[in-house]
C-alpha cells in the first residue's frame, strides 16, 4: 500500500520529466543554432545602429552608419548587386534546366556526359576568379588573342563596365550552375514515369510535357534553388573580389565586397555592419516574396 501510494506521487514528476526529455535532447542544438546564427545577427544589428573606432563598439548613433549607402557610390552599388543577382539567378537556372533536360534524356555515354557537366563544381572559387581573369588578360589572354587573331579586335573586357559586369556575371554562372542541375536534376527524375506516358497517349508534345508536367512539378525545387542562389549571389565576395575588386569606376562593387572592404580595408564597422543589415533585409524580403507568390498561392490554387 505504502509503495503503491509513493509510485501514484511520483508518477505525476515522471510523466512530465518523459514528455519533456525529447525537447531536452534538444537543447544542445538549439544552443547552437543560436550561438551561429541568432546572436551574429543581433551583433550585426547593434553594431549598425552604434558609432564604431576601428573594433570598439561606441553609443548610439541612429541611422548615421546608413547615410553612406545613399551616396552615388551606394547606389552604383545597389544597382551592381541588383544586376548581378538577378542576371546570374536568371542564367544559372535556365542553363542548369536546360542541361537537367539533356542529362535525363537516354543517351549513350550519358555518364561521361554528367562528369563534363559537373567538371565547373570541382573547382574552388579562388581558382574559378583567377582562371575567368587569365584567359581575359589583355596581353596574354586566349580570348583576347583569338579576338585579335580573327577579327583584329583589340579588346579588354574587364576595363570596361558593360562588359565587366557581363563577364563576372558569366563567370559566376559557369561555377554555380552544377549546383542548380543536381537539385532540379533529381526534381525531374522523381517526376513519375507514368505522368509522361499519359500525356503522350493524348498526343502532348515534348513541350506540353515540359510545360504542364515537368516544370510545374519541380516548381517548387526550382523555387528552393532560386532562394538559396539568391543568399549566395548577395554575400559572394571571392568573385568580384579577385575578378575585378569592384571596377571599373565601381561598376561591379556589389554590397557583398562593399561590406568586407569597409570592414577589413578602411576598419569602419559601423558601415560594414549597415550594409549587411540591409543584404540581410534584402534576403529575407525576397525569400518572403517568393514563399508567398510560389509556395502559398499555389498551395491555394491547388486546394481550390
Amino acid at each position: 500500500m505504502h509503495v503503491s501510494n509513493l509510485t501514484a506521487r511520483r508518477s505525476p514528476a515522471g510523466a512530465l520529466m518523459k514528455r519533456a526529455s525529447p525537447y531536452l535532447l534538444l537543447v544542445p542544438a538549439a544552443a547552437f543554432v543560436l550561438l551561429v546564427t541568432v546572436y551574429p545577427i543581433i551583433s550585426l544589428f547593434y553594431t549598425a545602429f552604434h558609432s564604431t573606432n576601428y573594433f570598439q563598439v561606441g553609443g548610439f548613433s541612429g541611422l548615421a552608419n546608413f547615410a553612406p549607402l545613399f551616396s552615388a557610390s551606394g547606389a552604383k552599388s545597389f544597382t551592381a548587386s541588383a544586376v548581378f543577382v538577378i542576371a546570374s539567378d536568371i542564367l544559372t537556372v535556365s542553363v542548369a534546366l536546360c542541361l537537367a533536360l539533356v542529362m535525363e534524356a537516354p543517351l549513350r555515354k550519358r555518364g561521361l556526359l554528367r562528369t563534363f557537366i559537373m567538371l565547373p563544381w570541382l573547382v574552388s572559387m579562388v581558382v574559378t576568379s583567377l582562371l575567368w581573369q587569365a584567359m581575359l588578360d589583355p596581353n596574354f589572354g586566349p580570348i583576347t588573342h583569338f579576338a585579335h587573331v580573327m577579327f583584329g579586335w583589340n579588346i579588354s573586357l574587364l576595363s570596361d563596365e558593360t562588359s565587366a559586369m557581363a563577364v563576372l556575371v558569366l563567370a559566376n554562372v559557369w561555377r554555380s550552375y552544377p549546383f542548380a542541375l543536381v537539385l532540379i536534376l533529381a526534381a525531374l527524375q522523381s517526376i513519375p514515369d507514368e505522368l509522361y506516358e499519359a500525356a503522350r497517349l493524348d498526343g502532348a508534345s515534348r513541350w506540353t510535357e515540359l510545360r504542364h508536367i515537368a516544370l510545374p512539378l519541380a516548381g517548387r525545387t526550382i523555387l528552393v534553388v532560386l532562394i538559396l542562389l539568391t543568399f549566395e549571389y548577395f554575400t559572394l565576395v571571392t568573385l568580384p573580389f579577385i575578378m575585378t575588386s569592384g571596377g571599373p569606376n565601381e561598376a561591379t562593387y556589389l554590397l557583398s565586397l562593399r561590406i568586407w572592404r569597409e570592414a577589413f580595408t578602411n576598419y569602419q564597422f559601423g558601415l560594414s555592419a549597415a550594409t549587411g543589415v540591409v543584404v540581410f533585409l534584402l534576403n529575407l524580403a525576397l525569400s518572403g516574396f517568393y514563399i508567398y507568390h510560389f509556395v502559398l498561392k499555389g498551395s491555394d490554387n491547388v486546394s481550390r
